[in-house]
């Protein structure tokens, strides 16, 4: 069994991969861990220093999730995207092919889903395969 969760760093997204190794340990599932960061506004010459610090931090970010798990003995694909978070979760969902991608509700009020839209909600109307959202529990 393959699951992708989406993964941004929250406390959020660390709480729906932690429930999705506690839901499915005893399958031992192998465990990709997507984490999609949007593309920075200004990369100009003179910000590259700063831009080059940003995606280093989400690198870490994501690196220190796929150790956790790692060091739980789960096999890890931990995946650095950039982009629209919508369109690069349903494009690694159709590159990857994993049987369930889990992801964490982040909780917006109903005048910014309205605005915004959800990724989640994006997700689970075009994913091509099963998906779990894991809501804050308060």
């Amino acid at each position: 069994m393959k699951i992708m969760v989406c993964y941004d760093g929250s406390d959020r997204s660390r709480n729906a991969l932690d429930k999705a190794l506690e839901l499915f340990a005893p399958q031992k599932p192998d465990i990709m861990i997507l984490m999609v960061v949007e593309n920075p506004g200004d990369a100009s010459m003179e910000n590259e220093g700063i831009v080059s610090e940003w995606l280093r931090e989400h690198q870490d970010k994501l690196r220190e999730a796929a150790e956790r798990v790692t060091d739980q003995g789960y096999e890890t694909d931990a995946i650095l995207a950039t982009g629209d978070p919508r369109n690069m979760i349903i494009e690694a969902i159709e590159k990857k092919s994993p049987d369930l991608v889990v992801l964490a509700k982040r909780g917006h009020s109903r005048v910014d889903r309205m605005l915004l839209g959800s990724v989640s909600t994006f997700v689970v109307r075009h994913s091509s395969v099963p998906v779990l959202v894991i809501r804050k529990q308060d």
